[in-house]
């Protein structure tokens, strides 16, 4: 299912031509222009929209973004695409597009990365950009609130951001003021003042009263500006007698009833017919109202300022103000019986799903409590929703039913378990789990035929469950050798493919990857023999196994093994046309070449990679693996070339770029960006990226002459490997081998060292000394050496070795001489030994 996105929420309301000038407020907008963010924090009725309206159209030469929130915007995947949206249209740029793929991210690493993508889109255009977010206090999902706030704290200097909210924000607002970034108003400056009022009544042509009543309407109304314009609008312009004794909301409903009797029965009809849809689209409304003038009806109630905007799009679209729409639709239950609310409710819903907009008729049909509607549609669209990433709106929609609706399908929460799962929501999934337990005990569902399909998919869950968790794979493999046995049940959710990599370079790196940490041969065996069967190899967790099995295998130095499973990682990340399986193939099988010493062959196999995607984040990872294969070949300027153009905050491009710092000679600098990579990747417990980037901090205290400082970073590195027998992170980097030739020898006389690094383990760099050995004996020796000891090994007698160098053999019996003593042998066969170690 693809979202649609309305055109009205990202469309800039036009304000009134009779709306007040609020000169004094936009000056104080001038005076905080240059701060990060600008709150406007008052109740409904306070003018927010419209000065923020007001003001953004007195800029010039700027671009403006705004998103009108709604509450469906809760749904993370759905909220960032509409901001995409907005500031794609802002700046003529593809933002939205280039950002699509990663939207579907479920774990924190995946936002972050999100937002920063977003932030090096918005890199691309120099002129300023104001991006508002519009009514703000709809929003209540804490992961979209984190993900603002980053976005606040990195955004560009040319981003400025406006946030409209009725309450307090969820937002670290205090730290931003302490950094001077907020600028906010607050009901007090926002409410009218006398200046403003005259203004008003003068706006609206209407008879301006004395100054005493003036004052008594700011000191009743407290200069809130929706229950002056309700005042205004009644037949005598005034306020009830007990107007300092009656709650707001009364008398809110006794101005509306004097607006709304004058209003002839036709309009008054049209108002509440139309009063349960957020966009006024006038087709829409025809088909509501059984009219075909409800374009005519609702310009003339914008002329008549009854709470009503007109918003600026290709199409002409209105909406009520928050405060009149809900006035109408309390006015609706109120003038209606239950059963024509009940009926109201339905056509508006199903006009709005027979239009396409799936999700608001759902939306519609929960808030009235049409549950059954609402249910039959989720069922029909539930594979769609799940596919397109609407993760989040399905999880909430499910909240509502379990709190709402007795008989919630066993399919919702079947798959509500496998969606919390890939959203990291481990409590939402073990209660759903916890609740088609209980309901197995009292409707044993699992034992009816026609919930056999489900069962076979909750039974898969749990042992994907137990994987996930880190709990005792032996069982999760005998839950599905039990199901696999039982014979697969044919369900619509069989062609279902689950992205497990949105935008990681390593699959090890994911969350299913448990973030690096590489299991132990045995269980290592015991996934392979769950993901493998016959029943998952369309599903991609097949080729996911295959892929991280790859990788573990090269980080173990085990490359011959490594290669294997590549390679049908490769295949089948490329039949499933899965870039999630198969990039993170081509780094791997590069980093290969790297070790074999083909960098052209590499840089090749880089380059016929990115033929095969289009997505930015694909090409900058790419394009980051190529500038690795530059400094490994010695070519500064090349990978200079690559790294800028895939310049990111990822910690790939950090890890890469701390490399090139270090061929450049400038330590100090990588060590900087190695520690900020290094703190990031605690965070997130990225185990990988900790041991590789603490490996390269180590040879950065080298470089810098603290060797010490280098053999404790380098133990730390170690520490943090061993439980996971990463090997090859250390091997890939020879500027170590001394210092982890002297960290083998003190582990031989040290007991704590041995009791944090085991013996086995650190075994498994013995093949570091015989590597150091040869070193020392290609620096040690003179070019004739070299070629005398050549030869030597290769087993040719003195006579043969003269011979060929047309020396003397006692001229050779002297160069071996010296060979043996600086080498440190006696002998010819120990100079051999030596040789082939």
């Amino acid at each position: 299912m693809t979202t649609v996105l309305l055109a009205a929420k990202t469309t800039l309301p036009q304000p009134l031509s009779d709306s007040v000038n609020r000169t004094r407020l936009h000056n104080k907008f001038h005076n905080g222009i240059f701060k990060k963010v600008t709150i406007l924090r008052a109740p409904a009725g306070y003018g927010k929209t419209t000065l923020l309206s007001q003001w953004l159209k007195t800029l010039q030469h700027v671009q403006i973004a705004y998103l009108a929130i709604d509450p469906s915007d809760n749904d993370s995947s759905r909220f960032w695409a509409y901001v995409f949206h907005a500031v794609s249209k802002a700046c003529q740029l593809d933002v939205d597009q280039a950002l699509a793929p990663l939207l579907h991210a479920s774990d924190n690493a995946g936002n972050d990365f999100l937002i920063e993508s977003f932030i090096h889109e918005m890199m691309g255009t120099d002129k300023p950009l104001h991006i508002v977010f519009d009514d703000y206090h709809l929003i209540e999902n804490a992961v979209i609130h984190q993900m603002m706030t980053k976005l606040v704290e990195q955004s560009p200097e040319h981003v400025y951001l406006y946030i409209s909210t009725r309450t307090e924000l969820h937002l670290p607002i205090a730290k931003w003021h302490a950094k001077q970034w907020v600028y906010e108003l607050d009901a007090s400056q926002l409410r009218f003042t006398r200046q403003e009022l005259q203004q008003f009544y003068s706006m609206k042509n209407l008879p301006l009263p004395d100054q005493a009543q003036l004052g008594l309407m700011l000191e009743k109304t407290e200069g809130w500006i929706a229950g002056l314009q309700l005042a205004c609008l009644t037949p005598n312009h005034g306020f009830p007698k007990d107007w300092g004794n009656t709650s707001r909301s009364t008398i809110f409903d006794f101005l509306l009833q004097e607006i709304m009797v004058p209003l002839p029965t036709s309009t008054q009809e049209f108002l509440l017919r139309t009063s349960l849809i957020n966009e006024l689209e006038p087709s829409i409304c025809n088909e509501l109202t059984n009219r075909t003038d409800s374009y005519q009806q609702l310009e003339e109630l914008v002329e008549k300022g009854l709470f009503i905007i007109r918003l600026q799009s290709n199409n002409p679209v209105f909406r009520y103000h928050h405060l009149f729409a809900e006035a109408l639709r309390s006015e609706v239950k109120r003038r209606l019986t239950a059963y024509e609310v009940s009926i109201l409710i339905e056509e508006t819903a199903f006009v709005l799903y027979k239009r396409g907009d799936i999700t608001a008729a759902i939306e519609l049909s929960l808030q009235y409590g049409l549950y059954d509607i609402a249910v039959s549609w989720i069922t029909e669209h539930l594979v769609s929703f799940f596919t397109s990433g609407r993760i989040s709106t399905f999880l909430r929609w499910l909240h509502q039913l379990r709190a709402h609706h007795d008989a919630v399908p066993y399919e919702f929460l079947v798959i509500g378990v496998i969606a919390s799962m890939s959203s990291l929501d481990t409590d939402t999934a073990n209660s759903l789990m916890q609740e088609l337990e209980t309901r197995e005990i009292t409707d044993q569902w699992m034992q009816k035929e026609e919930h056999a399909a489900m069962v076979f998919l909750y039974e898969h869950a749990k042992a994907m469950a137990i994987v996930s968790a880190g709990g005792d794979l032996q069982t999760a493999k005998a839950i599905v050798e039990k199901q696999l046995n039982n014979g697969n049940i044919p369900s619509r959710w069989d062609k279902v493919h689950m992205p497990f990599n949105i935008f990681e370079y390593k699959l090890l790196r994911t969350s299913i990857g448990s973030k690096g940490k590489l299991p132990s041969m045995e269980d290592g065996i015991a996934m392979i023999e769950i993901f493998r069967k016959p029943f998952y190899q369309t599903k991609g967790i097949a080729a996911y196994s295959y892929g991280a099995s790859a990788e573990s295998l090269y980080e173990r130095n085990l490359l011959d093994y490594a290669k294997g499973e590549l390679d049908v990682a490769m295949q089948q990340g490329h039949e499933l046309q899965d870039p999630g399986i198969f990039i993170p193939m081509y780094v791997l099988q590069s980093k290969i070449y790297v070790i074999e010493k083909k960098i052209t062959s590499a840089l090749a196999l880089l380059t016929q990679a990115k033929e095969l995607v289009t997505e930015k984040h694909w090409l900058t990872t790419l394009s980051i693996m190529q500038a690795a294969c530059h400094i490994a070949d010695g070519d500064i300027v090349n990978a200079e070339k690559e790294l800028q153009a895939a310049k990111s905050s990822h910690p790939f491009w950090m890890l890469v770029r701390a490399r090139l710092l270090l061929t450049k000679q400038q330590p100090d600098n990588a060590l900087a960006i190695l520690i900020q990579t290094k703190t990031k990747a605690l965070q997130e417990m990225q185990i990988a990226t900790i041991i590789e980037a603490t490996v390269l901090e180590a040879i950065c205290h080298q470089r810098l002459g603290d060797t010490e400082m280098a053999l404790t970073t380098l133990q730390e590195a170690l520490k943090a490997a061993a439980p996971y027998y990463y090997i090859r992170t250390f091997l890939d980097e020879e500027e170590i081998y001394p210092l982890l030739n002297k960290i083998r020898q003190l582990h031989k006389k040290d007991e704590r060292l041995r009791s944090s690094i085991s013996t086995h383990y650190l075994d498994h760099f013995q093949i570091i000394e015989s590597t150091l050995e040869e070193n020392q004996v290609h620096h040690l020796l003179t070019p004739r050496e070299k070629e005398v000891y050549n030869l030597l090994a290769d087993g040719i007698t003195n006579r043969e070795i003269a011979e060929q160098l047309f020396l003397s053999e006692g001229t050779v019996r002297v160069y071996l001489t010296s060979i043996y003593s600086k080498i440190g042998v006696d002998s010819r066969s120990k100079a051999i030994l030596l040789k082939y170690k």
